[in-house]
């Protein structure tokens, strides 16, 4: 166990960010040795690679990092400690023909981190791939393991956000049918713009596909700072909404259930963003609406203004509100 005091965290947003006490967990011997720091300090979060906070500036309190970086493909089950690079899994998956992972290359982040807010992407999300997760709760001090049904998995939530689990290992199903799945929108019209071949298309296919269509879409956080998607897609009751500035078929709408829809909150954005005063340090990426990017002088609380600020327009304009995705951090 490694203990280094004012350290930075690390944040994929640029805000300069420190805590009180960095305390990075390198064995599972380490988990049960943090039972009175915990007790002394009380306020803690835990951490990854920093690609999904909005952090303060300083944070009195104990950051939590588990360096945990083993992979293992035992049987029908692949172990994957917390701190292994999400996308260099994937690559690992596809590498030995492990299927279901390919929708969800280049998503930022380590893999302790996916089943939190159920990663997903180009219609697939984490859950459908989870066994079962191995953790440690911070409040009984005992490790436990909790199965798929356990997490309460739904869109982009499950019940490890905001909790007392620290996750260092994920057992994920290595013996899924293989279902190639290119029926995203992005993904077709990138295939129809470059004539590509769909003739005995395979997982290799779409993870090259994918990652140039994020490219173009996303920006990569070691190069542009941000946090990814910054709302969710809001799910409402259709009556909810606002038509009275803008029609139904100017906003982007799926059927989520018999009574419920899901609404594209990029859209939402991209319609009223004439409407913003943009601060001096956060802006909308140009290429996707979902995505505040900063120039790595902003503050927590210049990028919540500003996302507020979004959020009243989107509410005064459809009565929809918007909710954050990444995890803002007090």
């Amino acid at each position: 166990m490694k203990i280094e005091e004012n350290a930075l965290i690390d944040n994929s947003l640029g805000i300069q960010s420190r805590c009180k006490l960095l305390v990075k967990l390198q064995n599972i011997e380490d988990l049960n040795k943090i039972h009175d720091l915990i007790k002394s300090n009380k306020k803690y979060f835990i951490h990854g690679e920093g690609t999904n906070i909005v952090p303060p500036s300083f944070y009195d309190g104990l950051v939590l990092k588990a360096d945990f970086n083993h992979i293992n493909l035992n049987k029908n089950i692949l172990n994957v400690g917390s701190a292994y690079n999400w996308t260099e899994l994937v690559k690992f998956c596809i590498k030995n023909d492990i299927n279901g992972f390919e929708n969800l290359i280049d998503i930022p982040g380590s893999v302790g981190a996916s089943p939190v807010q159920n990663i997903g992407a180009y219609g697939a999300d984490v859950s459908s791939l989870i066994e079962s997760i191995d953790c440690f709760c911070l409040k009984r001090f005992k490790e436990i393991n909790l199965n798929n049904k356990d997490c309460k998995f739904s869109y982009r939530d499950s019940i490890l956000k905001n909790s007392h689990y620290l996750i260092y290992n994920l057992n994920f199903k290595s013996n899924l049918k293989e279902n190639i799945n290119p029926d995203y929108a992005s993904i077709q019209k990138y295939m129809h713009d470059n004539s590509f071949n769909t003739d005995n298309l395979n997982k290799q296919d779409i993870s090259r596909i994918i990652s140039k269509v994020r490219a173009k879409a996303l920006p990569n956080p070691d190069h542009v700072f941000n946090a990814g998607s910054f709302f969710k897609n809001p799910i409402i009751h259709k009556n909810q909404i606002n038509f009275e500035y803008f029609s139904e078929d100017k906003l982007i709408i799926w059927d989520y259930s018999d009574t419920l829809v899901k609404v594209g909150a990029a859209r939402l954005i991209e319609l009223i963003q004439h409407q913003l005063s943009l601060p001096k340090n956060v802006s909308i990426y140009k290429n996707h609406s979902l995505v505040l990017i900063t120039n790595g002088k902003a503050t927590q609380q210049e990028v919540l203004n500003f996302a507020s600020h979004i959020n009243e327009i989107v509410y005064k304009t459809f009565n929809i509100s918007l909710e954050i995705e990444p995890n803002i951090i007090n």
